[in-house]
C-alpha cells in the first residue's frame, strides 16, 4: 500500500492497526493536509450487511462532533493506482490524524497525579457522555484506543468501529460476542479481554454500563500504574474479572482521596445494576471531586484533622462493632429453637436441573469451580477429544486444546 493512491489520498506509511484493518498516514492531495486512513479488511468489505452497518454507525459518530472524539471525515471506495489499475476495490475510512502518544505510553509505572487523573478522566467521561446520550456505546475502550495529543488533549479513537457486533442468529440462544475476539491473534485478544466487562466476558450484549466498567479500569490504571484484574492467559484473566475484587486504589497509592476510590469501585462493580448507568453521572462525580481539589477542601490521605481524633474514631467503631456482634450472637441463641417443627436444621428445598453444555457429540469429565461460575469439560464434537472451557450460564465455549 505504501506509495499508492486511493482516490486523492497518497499513502505515506503505516502507523498502526486495529480490529477493523490497517491504519496509514496519507496525504490529502486535494486539501494539502495529512489524514489517517483505515483500510478495511476484505472480509468486512465483502459483507454488504456489515459494510452497511459500518456506514450507519460512522454517520452517527460523525454527528457527535466532540473535541475529545477523533473526527471521521468520510467512508470511501477506491482501486489502488500505481499498478495499472489492477487489484480489488479498497474500502477505507478517512479521519483526523492525531499527533501524540497513546494513553498506555503516558501512564507512569506508579500512576498519575490526582490532577492528571481528573483532567483525563473528565475529558474521557465528557466524551462518553455525548455518546451515551445518543445511544452509542464504544465497546472497546482501552489505553491503545485513547491518544493524548501533543497539546495535551485526550482523543478517543476507533469509536464504535473496533467492536462492531455480528447480527444475532435468530435461531441461536441470543448472545453476542465481539467479532474481534475470534478474528485476532492471542495477544490482541488478551488486550481486549483485559478491559472487558463481566457481561462481555460471558457473551452477553454490551451497553453503556460496559463502557463504564472499562472507564473504571482506565481510571484505576491511571491512579496506580497497574490494571485491577490480572491474568497470564485469557482464561485466568476472564476468571479474575468475574470473581475477584480489586484492591482499593488508596491501598496502592495513599496520596489519593477515598472518594476517588469509591467512584472507581462503583465503576468496577461486577453487577451492572450497581454501576453508573451512563457516563453523565460519573462525569458529575469526577467534576465535584475536581472542584474540591481545586479549592483545597480535601484530605488526600483520607484521614481526619489529626491523629488523636482519627484514633478516637477508630476506638468508637471497634466498640460499636463488638456491641453489634454480641447482640447478633444473643439473637441467634434465642431464636435457634424456634424454627418450624422445632428443628434446628435448614428446611428441605427443591432442586432443579439445568443443562449447561450444548456441543454435539459426547461430553464427559466435567469440573466446576468452587463458586459455580466456571466449567471445564472434555468433549468430542470435531472427531477428536478436546478440553473446553465456558462460563456457567453462558453460550460462548472456548476450545483449550485445538492443536
Amino acid at each position: 500500500m505504501i506509495g499508492k493512491t486511493l482516490n486523492h489520498y497518497k499513502i505515506v506509511r503505516k502507523i498502526g492497526s486495529g480490529g477493523m484493518g490497517e491504519i496509514y498516514l496519507a496525504e490529502d492531495l486535494t486539501l494539502n493536509r495529512q489524514v489517517a486512513l483505515k483500510v478495511l479488511p476484505p472480509e468486512m468489505a465483502a459483507n454488504p450487511n456489515r459494510l452497511g452497518r459500518l456506514e450507519r454507525e460512522a454517520k452517527a459518530i460523525a454527528a457527535l462532533n466532540h473535541p475529545n472524539i477523533v473526527t471521521i471525515y468520510s467512508i470511501e471506495k477506491s482501486i489502488p493506482s500505481g499498478d495499472g489499475g489492477a487489484g480489488e476495490p479498497q474500502h477505507f475510512i478517512t479521519m483526523e490524524l492525531i499527533s501524540g502518544k497513546t494513553l498506555s505510553r503516558v501512564i507512569p509505572r506508579a500512576g498519575m497525579t490526582l490532577g492528571q487523573i481528573l483532567e483525563h478522566g473528565l475529558a474521557l467521561t465528557e466524551a462518553m457522555t455525548a455518546a451515551h446520550e445518543k445511544n452509542i456505546t464504544h465497546r472497546d475502550l482501552k489505553p491503545d484506543n485513547i491518544m493524548i495529543s501533543d497539546d495535551g488533549r485526550l482523543k478517543i479513537l476507533d469509536f464504535g468501529l473496533a467492536k462492531l457486533r455480528e447480527e444475532a442468529d435468530p435461531g441461536a440462544a441470543g448472545t453476542e460476542m465481539p467479532t474481534q475476539a475470534v478474528k485476532t491473534e492471542e495477544g490482541s485478544v488478551l488486550g481486549t479481554v483485559a478491559y472487558m466487562s463481566p457481561e462481555q466476558a460471558e457473551g452477553k450484549p454490551a451497553d453503556s454500563r460496559s463502557d463504564i466498567f472499562a472507564i473504571g479500569i482506565l481510571l484505576y490504571e491511571m491512579a496506580t500504574g497497574e490494571r485491577p484484574f490480572q491474568g497470564d492467559t485469557k482464561i485466568s484473566l476472564i476468571s479474575s474479572i468475574l470473581r475477584e475484587t480489586p484492591r482499593s486504589i488508596t491501598e496502592l497509592n495513599r496520596t489519593l482521596p477515598r472518594h476517588l476510590g469509591r467512584i472507581i469501585k462503583r465503576c468496577l462493580a461486577q453487577d451492572p445494576v450497581r454501576r453508573y448507568g451512563i457516563a453523565r453521572v460519573l462525569f458529575n462525580d469526577l467534576l465535584d471531586l475536581n472542584e474540591e481539589f481545586d479549592s483545597g477542601d480535601r484530605c488526600p490521605l483520607g484521614v481526619g484533622p489529626g491523629p488523636a481524633r482519627q484514633a478516637g474514631k477508630r476506638a468508637v467503631l471497634v466498640t460499636a462493632g463488638i456491641v453489634l456482634l454480641l447482640a447478633a450472637t444473643a439473637v441467634i441463641f434465642l431464636l435457634r429453637d424456634r424454627l418450624p417443627g422445632g428443628s434446628t436444621g435448614p428446611p428441605a428445598i427443591e432442586a432443579t436441573v439445568t443443562r449447561l453444555t450444548q456441543l454435539p457429540g459426547p461430553e464427559t469429565h466435567p469440573s466446576i469451580s468452587a463458586d459455580g461460575r466456571l466449567l471445564v469439560f472434555i468433549g468430542r464434537s470435531r472427531g477428536n477429544w478436546d478440553i473446553y472451557f465456558q462460563i456457567v450460564g453462558g453460550n460462548k465455549v472456548i476450545n483449550l486444546t485445538e492443536d
